[in-house]
Parts: structure tokens; sequence; C-alpha cells
């Protein structure tokens, strides 16, 4: 929780409600999620697997990416609403946009997130079954 919170502006930013295609999303994700500790546990992994769930993870994180789009594009409207209210003190000025601006974003840097550590452990998984790095991998 942001100690700062209370501090921010109220502003209506006109921004969507996310609320219901974040929740698909994360439904997506769990059931990702789901279905890979099962094929790790029984150490299944292939290049087919492999790649299967990627893709799919990678639809996910571009999904919610294009949701936080409208949210990404206010970046220069937070920062200089609290410059313009707080111009005596710049530094509570820049602490309270960029907490304001990490707070809008906070429900899909969740999502994004998850998607990245599946990414990972999967392509760890992969590596240490195989000792090579996964076929979708460009040098």
């Amino acid at each position: 929780m942001n100690p700062l919170k209370d501090q921010f502006l109220v502003h209506d930013f006109n921004l969507p409600n996310h609320e219901s295609e974040l929740y698909d999303a994360e439904e997506a994700i769990r059931k990702i999620k789901t279905k890979l500790a099962i094929i790790y546990k029984e150490n299944l992994i292939n290049d087919f697997i492999h790649e299967y769930y990627y893709e799919e993870t990678m639809r996910i994180l571009d999904y919610v990416g294009k949701l936080s789009t409208p949210a990404s594009a206010l970046s220069n409207e937070i920062e200089e609403m609290y410059m313009l209210k707080f111009k005596h003190s710049p530094a509570l000025a820049k602490k309270l946009w960029l907490d304001h601006y990490q707070d809008i974003h906070h429900p899909y840097n969740i999502l994004k997130n998850r998607c990245w550590r599946i990414l990972n452990i999967l392509d760890a998984k992969y590596i240490f079954k195989f000792n090579r790095n996964p076929p979708n991998w460009k040098y």
C-alpha cells in the first residue's frame, strides 16, 4: 500500500474500465500455470509444448500490454498536473506523479510480471531438461 496515495490528485483521466478483461487474462494465466505445473511435475516438456505455451503466454502478455496503452499515454499529463500543483516542491511533485502513474499501471503490471515469470520458468525447465536453448531462441 502506498502511504502517499491519499495525496494523489483527483482527476478524471477518462480511462477505460478493464476489470473484466484483466480478470479474463488472469484466468488464462492461471490455466496456463496449472497445465504447466503438471507438465513440469511429469517432466513432459518438449519442443512442441515449450513453443505452444510460450506463444500462449506471449498472446496474453501482448493483450495486457495493449490494454495498458491508454494508461501509458497519461505520463506527460500526470507529470504536468503534479508539477503545476506542487511547483514549490519539485521533489514531492516528482514522487507523487511517479507513484500515481505506477498506481494506475499496477493491475496491468501484475499480470505482465506473471507472464514474464511463466516465460522464464518455461525456458529454464526446457534448458534444464535438454541442456540447450529452446528452439525459438534466436542468436
